[in-house]
């Protein structure tokens, strides 16, 4: 697994703040606090957006935007395999960003 932690093209910023944009699709928007940049965006995926600490509802009105509704026991098993597999790859993405920046972690 490659990891970046990105910074603004234009002034070399890491100080970010993502712009979650609902619509047809659902888009991330990346912009530089510092100096106000355009640094990426992100399209995701159907049922790609989990929002830990939020709980089911979030993720249903996420489910929702899809047009992937289904089935209340396939909707709640979406879920917890959602909640489940961001967590397990947020610890595996703190491991390795330990590994690749040991205590400079930018």
């Amino acid at each position: 697994m490659e990891l970046l932690i990105q910074k603004c093209q234009s002034c070399q910023s890491r100080n970010l703040r993502n712009i979650l944009a609902r619509g047809e699709t659902q888009k991330v928007f990346v912009q530089c606090r510092h100096c106000h940049a355009l640094v990426a965006r992100y399209e995701l995926s159907s049922g790609g957006y989990f929002h830990a600490g939020k709980g089911f509802e979030s993720f249903l009105r996420s489910i929702e935007r899809d047009g992937g509704l289904s089935s209340a026991r396939d909707i709640d098993e979406l879920y917890h395999a959602a909640e489940s597999e961001a967590n397990t790859e947020f610890e595996e993405l703190q491991q390795t960003l330990k590994l690749k920046y040991s205590d400079k972690l930018p």
